[in-house]
């Protein structure tokens, strides 16, 4: 009986997870087609922004749904995905920028692995938009690794691109992705450095 009940509440679970999946695909249907519509750049790119976002939460629903594990995820997997997913769909001038990906494998709950994801589509996002004005080309470069086998975990995204700008403190106040990314690394209970050449690594531990 005991078995049976394990079961079947695995089964609930994954079609939670299915179907919170295909919500959040409908929701990002809805938002490009909003976005195909829109004559106006900056609401197409806010518009746009949102997509990513919430293609980033329904990929984990996704990772879960598939694996049959709910309790945690292997973020390596999870960032690998999700990092080659945002680079392709943010990307417009492929051939010029390129994703380098250097991530470990390390077990997360699924409350750690939704910010982990958010912040890391943040980042591409906001690496792409502002490292590499004209037709700068370079490198973008997302890390996961353990701190001496672990159980802290480090994840850096850094680019090739102009550097951050004099008045990045201001601009920082003022931008919701980066103040985004602030609160993200907050929710991982992690500390958020920003180094000079457009380097932000948040240390956290599961």
């Amino acid at each position: 009986a005991l078995r049976k009940s394990l079961a079947e509440k695995g089964a609930l679970l994954k079609e939670v997870h299915h179907r919170v999946k295909n919500n959040l695909q409908v929701v990002t249907s809805l938002l490009r087609l909003e976005t195909s519509r829109s004559q106006d750049l900056s609401t197409k790119s806010v518009l746009k922004a949102m997509q990513s976002r919430i293609h980033s939460m329904a990929l984990l629903h996704e990772t879960l749904y598939r694996t049959g594990t709910f309790a945690a995820v292997d973020l390596g997997v999870y960032l690998r995905q999700l990092a080659t997913q945002s680079f392709r769909s943010l990307n417009d001038r492929p051939g010029s920028i390129q994703l380098d990906l250097d991530v470990a494998s390390a077990r997360v709950e699924m409350d750690q692995a939704i910010p982990c994801g958010l912040l890391v589509n943040e980042l591409i996002s906001n690496c792409l938009k502002h490292g590499f004005p004209g037709d700068h080309p370079g490198r973008i470069r997302v890390e996961l690794r353990l701190v001496d086998g672990g159980p802290q975990l480090i994840l850096r995204v850094s680019d090739t691109g102009k550097g951050l700008p004099a008045d990045f403190a201001a601009r920082q106040r003022d931008s919701l992705g980066l103040q985004l990314v602030a609160d993200l690394a907050k929710q991982l209970r992690g500390a958020l450095e920003i180094g000079p050449e457009a380097t932000f690594t948040v240390a956290f531990t599961p």
